[in-house]
């Protein structure tokens, strides 16, 4: 069955996916902040050395990273006159979420496995739990979003649209 929306590129998925996947992808972000701003209050680490400033560090990321991902930024006009970022800002915003949630991944274990910056994590509490599996779910997301993206093709790149009056046809 063939699809007569003009939202629908040419893999097939509709623009709306990747939207979809970038929103909830800036959730996932939004939990992940939250969960690192929660432990550094209820669970104290903010008196922790080096720790403490990183958790707090990790939610302004998570943060400014998911208002990146819902903010419409094709419309800034400084964005646009960037080469490389007015193509795919978004794309952009999203690999460095990935990188961003690997990296917050790769520190809890090794805080588990060792010590990182003098702080070892012991177990895994309900907190830590919901931390991993809402940044493995984000980098998921993310990973999803970027695999569409880059498949769709770019509006600039798209074949022009206009056509000539009378079907497109020359002078006989």
């Amino acid at each position: 069955m063939a699809a007569s929306s003009p939202d629908v590129t040419a893999t097939g998925h509709g623009a709306l996916t990747p939207a979809l996947l970038r929103c909830l992808a800036a959730l996932l972000l939004f939990g992940v902040g939250a969960v690192h701003l929660y432990e550094y209050f209820a669970d104290y680490y903010r008196v922790i050395p080096i720790i403490g400033p990183l958790f707090a560090a990790n939610f302004a990321s998570a943060l400014v990273l998911g208002l990146a991902l819902l903010a419409p930024l094709e419309s800034v006009p400084l964005v646009r006159s960037l080469p490389l970022l007015g193509r795919a800002p978004h794309a952009l915003v999203a690999l460095g979420g990935i990188v961003f949630l690997l990296g917050t991944i790769i520190g809890l274990i090794l805080s588990e496995q060792g010590t990182l910056f003098g702080f070892h994590e012991y177990g895994y509490r309900t907190t830590v739990r919901l931390a991993l599996a809402l940044e493995s779910a984000a980098v998921l997301a993310l990973a999803a979003y970027l695999a569409l993206e880059t498949r769709r093709p770019h509006p600039s790149k798209a074949a022009p649209t206009s056509r000539r009056p009378g079907g497109g046809r020359r002078g006989r």
